[in-house]
């Protein structure tokens, strides 16, 4: 018996791919972006970040914001609300790993401040009362998470992205 998938690509191929999609960016090819997102190589997220992965994980993040505002502006409130899940889930994801060094570890911290904000923003602006419990959810389940962190100085100075 043969294997029939294919291997999945590298972080390199893969970045290669992001960016070139940013080189020639075309709003009507956004469809094309949410597949770099949705087909994004695991070891992207493993630990020892290397210079092409952190280049990765940002292309990677914007994207997720790009097809987030994007669903967004289309109504299409479940897409543009699981892009933003997706990328905190995935720093959260890589925060919580013990192989990652502490730098990392802080850098993700720090994104999913900014994205629980974004999450909560978008909860709020929606009408139906699901989304206020959701809000409230989200609230609830960062102070938790994040109290858990109380060991990670988020003052202190870390990379910039």
């Amino acid at each position: 018996m043969t294997n029939t998938t294919e291997p999945e690509m590298t972080v390199n191929e893969w970045l290669s791919l992001a960016q070139q999609w940013y080189c020639n960016q075309n709003i009507n090819e956004i469809c094309c972006l949410e597949e770099l997102v949705k087909h994004v190589p695991a070891a992207l997220y493993d630990p020892h970040i290397d210079e092409a992965k952190s280049l990765a994980i940002g292309y990677w993040m914007d994207a997720c914001m790009r097809i987030h505002h994007h669903s967004a502006s289309l109504g299409e409130v479940d897409t543009a609300y699981g892009f933003l899940q997706f990328s905190y889930s995935k720093m959260q994801e890589m925060a919580s790993d013990i192989r990652h060094e502490l730098e990392v570890k802080k850098w993700c911290l720090q994104r999913m401040d900014t994205l629980i904000v974004v999450l909560l923003e978008f909860c709020q602006s929606q009408c139906a009362e699901y989304w206020q419990k959701e809000a409230n959810t989200l609230i609830e389940a960062h102070v938790s998470f994040m109290t858990a962190q109380h060991h990670l100085n988020l003052s202190q100075e870390v990379i910039s992205a």
